[in-house]
């Protein structure tokens, strides 16, 4: 099958106070440095994440997309089936172990340019374009039903064609929106409990930017905001939901476009130079959790991460206590993931990445062929 890519410590800290502020020079923080975790013993039978099996996806001619998590043991994906007899319209595939085969679910119109998984697994949203105009849809699973949804609230508005984004407890969707007569981006929050959605204007920003992907906080209060500074960089924004504006409180520049929220007060994003920080927009403290960070992911009740490094092909993977990672340890070699899917028990991590083919061993290893995704199973 080819697959599309679309496409983080017990220590001491040393506080060290900018007055400036963050990148933006909104508000002051405190920055934290960890010190090196200190080399402990460690009992082999505690061992968070001793490998048990490896699953190597089945290879297919069908282009597709592996989309997450279904459940604790289920992976789907929407896939393009060169020899199907509509050539408009996407199969939606699950895969349960040993992972040997797809299960074909369903049919969905290939209207839509992007799509993403919520978290609980139970829909997949996409800015879906038909002769009535642009559109963002929700596709239940298993069901597959399909609901259009008004994602909009003024008839100048429009949709982007960037892939909405889930926030932790898959409540709320945001999307990008072009208000044609104002030539200016928003921001579209739709509530899936409330069955209703908002269109918010970004106040505050310190320099004119373009919002390129939103993540919404799990109480609907906070938002984050990867902003593109039209080709001199990227940055992230957090902001507060309040009326009709989201406004902007704290920018930094990023390295990449990951981010997450920890909880509704804690956010983690890369730096320009691979640092995973977490921002605690309580007290204005900036932490340093991991360094030379590639890519990373942290799994849905936020308790562990797996992360790649800088110039490294090895996957770790470790626990989330407070501010610090522990017990962090190799899990996969020969691999520069650019994609990671944490099941929601944590046994199990779905892999999507290219192959190194540096000769090195690792604690693991396997031949996949690039971009062709596999599953890291835990004992």
């Amino acid at each position: 099958m080819r697959y599309r890519n679309k496409g983080l410590v017990l220590c001491f800290a040393i506080a060290l106070n900018i007055l400036t502020g963050c990148a933006s020079g909104l508000q002051s923080e405190t920055i934290i440095i960890p010190s090196a975790e200190p080399d402990q013993a460690v009992d082999e039978g505690s061992r968070p994440f001793q490998v048990k099996t490896i699953y190597r996806m089945p290879e297919s001619k069908d282009q597709g997309e592996l989309l997450g998590w279904s459940s604790s043991e289920s992976v789907i994906g929407l896939f393009y089936e060169t020899e199907a007899v509509d050539a408009a319209k996407l199969s939606l595939q699950r895969f349960s172990p040993p992972y040997e085969k797809a299960d074909h679910l369903l049919e969905i119109e290939m209207n839509k340019l992007s799509y993403q998984l919520s978290p609980n697994g139970k829909y997949v949203s996409g800015i879906a374009k038909t002769e009535e105009g642009v559109f963002l849809q929700l596709i239940a699973y298993p069901g597959g039903e399909v609901e259009s949804l008004e994602a909009t609230t003024d008839a100048n508005q429009e949709l982007w064609f960037e892939e909405p984004a889930w926030s932790g407890n898959s409540r709320f969707v945001s999307y990008m929106v072009m208000e044609s007569n104002k030539r200016q981006s928003s921001i579209g929050i739709y509530d899936t409990e409330a069955e209703s959605a908002r269109v918010y204007r970004l106040k505050g920003l310190e320099t004119e930017a373009l919002p390129l992907k939103v993540i919404v906080s799990d109480d609907g209060k906070m938002a984050l905001i990867v902003l593109d500074e039209y080709g001199h960089g990227r940055r992230i924004a957090m902001g507060a939901v309040n009326g009709d504006t989201i406004d902007v409180q704290y920018e930094h520049e990023i390295g990449a476009d990951q981010a997450a929220w920890l909880n509704d007060d804690q956010f983690v994003f890369l730096g320009t130079e691979g640092t995973l920080y977490v921002y605690d927009r309580r007290n204005h403290e900036l932490s340093i959790l991991l360094e030379k960070v590639d890519s990373f992911e942290f799994s849905q009740d936020r308790k562990y991460v797996a992360y790649s490094q800088n110039g490294e092909d090895t996957i770790y993977a470790g626990k989330l206590q407070g501010k610090n990672v522990l017990s962090a340890e190799p899990i996969y070699h020969g691999v520069i993931p650019s994609k990671m899917y944490w099941s929601s028990d944590h046994r199990r991590l779905l892999v999507n990445g290219r192959k190194n083919y540096s000769k090195e061993k690792g604690p693991v290893a396997i031949e996949p062929t690039d971009q062709q995704p596999f599953i890291i199973e835990f004992k």
